[in-house]
């Protein structure tokens, strides 16, 4: 029966990405499905068990199979799932952010796109008014929007689809030891990598954001970068719920 049902998945994921079924509507029944398949009906619930696992398809019981909306967060909780389960520590978060982040930026300061400093520019001074404001929240989003933004300048759609689900690990790996202080989120140490992005300089933006995330290797962060990161991921959580 798994070698069947695979094959029923296979049709109907093939269908539903093909966009044979827009995201919403209903598919045909159970009986239909076996059917035209030519399998039996446990075949099908097997298959529709597999789908509705992979986000593909909702079953509302007494009202028919539909094709699911799209679901970002479903991508961005499995990949926080796997990350969490393993080993990594929030310096191994790090240190990927600054290899990946180091590269866009030096990608978009060659690609020179004509608006997207400014865009950087309107979420930093977000930022740094929050931070002055101390409202930690707002500060935490636009820290992101800031980072995010150096990968929308770039406008490759693709690119953006494939670096969302990564947003969790942003907000996760910025925020400050001590939320609370100033200093701990950096005032300033941002300005190196939007003039580097102004001039079009690809190495003067690599440089700066490795600059930006130089106070890793600082004394004060020896023992955070060495948490696991799943621990760090559940006390951001906690920081950031309404109670806090």
């Amino acid at each position: 029966m798994g070698r069947l049902s695979d094959g029923v998945v296979a049709d109907l994921q093939r269908a539903i990405l093909n966009k044979e079924y827009e995201p919403g509507s209903r598919l045909p029944t159970a009986e239909e499905l076996c059917e035209t398949l030519g399998v039996s009906r446990s075949v099908v619930r097997d298959a529709l068990r597999t789908l509705t696992s992979m986000g593909l398809v909702d079953v509302r019981h007494g009202h028919g199979i539909f094709v699911a909306q799209r679901r970002d967060d479903a991508l961005t909780d499995a990949l926080a799932l796997h990350i969490q389960r393993s080993d990594l520590t929030v310096g191994d978060v790090l240190e990927a952010r600054i290899s990946l982040e180091s590269a866009l930026a030096a990608e978009a300061a060659r690609v020179g796109v004509p608006d997207g400093p400014a865009s950087i520019r309107t979420h930093l001074s977000a930022f740094e008014d929050a931070v002055r404001a101390g409202d930690w929240p707002t500060a935490n989003r636009e820290h992101v929007e800031f980072h995010l933004g150096i990968i929308r300048a770039l406008r490759l759609p693709a690119l953006e689809l494939m670096i969302e689900p990564l947003q969790g690990y942003i907000i996760v790996s910025s925020i400050p030891t001590e939320p609370e202080s100033q200093e701990r989120w950096g005032l300033g140490s941002h300005d190196e990598i939007i003039a580097a992005l102004e001039a079009r300089d690809p190495e003067a933006a690599r440089t700066a954001i490795r600059n930006h995330f130089a106070y890793i290797h600082s004394q004060r962060y020896a023992d955070h970068i060495k948490t696991p990161f799943r621990e760090a991921s559940a006390a951001v959580e906690k920081r950031l719920s309404p109670e806090h």
